[in-house]
């Protein structure tokens, strides 16, 4: 007998509600406090707001789907909701008094009974009683299909059966055994006839147009659901990071997905940098003083440099600096790269730049929002329009704000860009970090640049 998903939402529903009460009589069994009326309240609001907070999280057949780390995740944050909304709930009552110890440990023993009953009922119950198991092939042998084929047999209770892979090529014996291939594209009415399956996961690379086409209109002859995989990578060796979405009712391909494209994390990292920038400033106000003496009694000319860069989305703005070279007027010599032993650099700006302290008035820039603490340290814009016309995924740099710091400088990918190596490496550096910014990381970034052995590399 196979479930229909509102009968599954009410099941769950009214299981949950039934571990709730279980929960609140066991506990009231071990603990004496309250008056009745109040242990009255008390059950009503946590089943009322459990009832609330539940269509926000439903538990539908979609839910089904995820892994086990997700489900979990997802519980999780369902009972943050939960536990907020009931003590806000119990926060505004008309009862002063409310049995504290009856309410945190009604709701701890709920969570940890739900999460137990949620994971036998997922994975024990529900897939191996109501669920049929699709018999399913994947064409395409490369990275991209194997990853495929290993998460469906890794996570049966996605409803699916792998059945073996079609291959480009005639299959050779030892392909035929270490990857399950069961045959070549060429065969797939063969083998459809000689073992039927209801789907196929089609992971060939999208330049392939008229193979994918030509399979396409066979499975349907067949009558066989058809899955395209985005593969842009041909040779499956480069990642391009892409997400689904929809424009209305078009579907879209978002290329170059990165985590700060998520508003929450955005938030957090501004955040971070106004608190970070604020108490720095605070505290290095006697620092600041002391570098500002030592650079007009040792050269003429303004404490602070300042000049354009390119900031998010290539928008300029200005940058500021300790001046840590002799004073000229402005000129084409300001536009040269510093090299070593470079003999523009006051012998104050070279422990300057070495230690990094040049950068302090930055915070400034940190608190205006041209900047983040970390991120890809901005370029003169004539070595940006360069790099530009060299390197073809150079300005995607620019898709989040440039830092005070950054992963390729602590990696030591910092000084002259002039060879290849050099402005590749501190390039693809920071596009790593863009692609897998959080914010543990920027911590690690910002410790590195302190103690960091690589950090002072290339400092001149």
């Amino acid at each position: 007998m196979r479930l229909r998903p509102r009968e599954i939402h009410l099941l769950i529903l009214s299981v949950d509600l039934f571990i709730l009460n279980a929960s609140f009589f066991l506990v009231r069994l071990f603990l004496d406090e309250g008056d009745p009326d109040c242990l009255k309240q008390l059950l009503i609001i946590l089943n009322a707001g459990y009832v609330v907070i539940s269509p926000i999280f439903v538990e539908n057949l979609r839910d089904l789907k995820l892994d086990y780390s997700k489900m979990t995740r997802s519980l999780v944050r369902r009972f943050v909701y939960y536990f907020a909304f009931t003590a806000l709930l119990l926060l505004f009552s008309d009862r002063t008094v409310c049995p504290k110890r009856q309410y945190l440990s009604t709701v701890s023993l709920f969570f940890l009974l739900k999460f137990c009953v949620s994971s036998w009922f997922f994975f024990r119950y529900f897939f191996k009683t109501h669920l049929y198991l699709k018999p399913t092939i994947i064409i395409g042998d490369n990275k991209l299909g194997i990853q495929l084929q290993d998460y469906f047999l890794n996570n049966k209770y996605l409803g699916i059966k792998p059945i073996g892979m079609l291959a480009k090529h005639p299959a050779s014996r030892s392909d035929s055994s270490d990857n399950n291939v069961i045959g070549s594209i060429d065969q797939f009415q063969q083998v459809f006839d000689k073992r039927p399956f209801e789907d196929a996961f089609i992971a060939l690379p999208l330049s392939e147009v008229d193979t994918i086409k030509n399979l396409i209109a066979v499975a349907e002859r067949n009558g066989v659901r058809t899955h395209l995989v985005p593969n842009f990578t041909g040779n499956g060796n480069h990642e391009i990071y892409f997400k689904v979405g929809n424009l209305g009712e078009i579907p879209l391909l978002q290329m170059r997905t990165f985590p700060l494209d998520n508003y929450a994390h955005r938030f957090l990292k501004r955040s971070f940098d106004i608190v970070f920038a604020s108490l720095m400033l605070l505290f290095l106000v006697p620092v600041g003083l002391l570098i500002a003496i030592a650079i007009k009694l040792t050269s003429r000319g303004p404490v602070f440099f300042k000049t354009h860069r390119l900031g998010v989305t290539g928008t300029p703005f200005t940058i500021y600096k300790f001046r840590s070279m002799k004073y000229t007027p402005v000129g084409a010599d300001q536009a040269r790269s510093t090299v070593a032993n470079d003999d523009r650099i006051t012998w104050v700006g070279k422990f300057l730049r070495k230690y990094s302290l040049d950068e302090l008035p930055q915070l400034l820039n940190v608190l205006t929002n041209d900047m983040s603490v970390v991120g890809p340290r901005p370029h003169r814009i004539n070595l940006n329009k360069t790099l530009q016309q060299k390197m073809g995924p150079y300005m995607m740099r620019h898709t989040i704000k440039p830092g005070i710091t950054g992963w390729a400088q602590v990696n030591g990918w910092r000084g002259p860009t002039e060879t290849k190596m050099q402005y590749w490496g501190r390039t693809l550096h920071d596009l790593w970090y863009i692609e897998h910014w959080n914010f543990w990381l920027d911590l690690y970034i910002i410790l590195l640049t302190l103690i960091g052995k690589k950090t002072r590399k290339n400092a001149f």
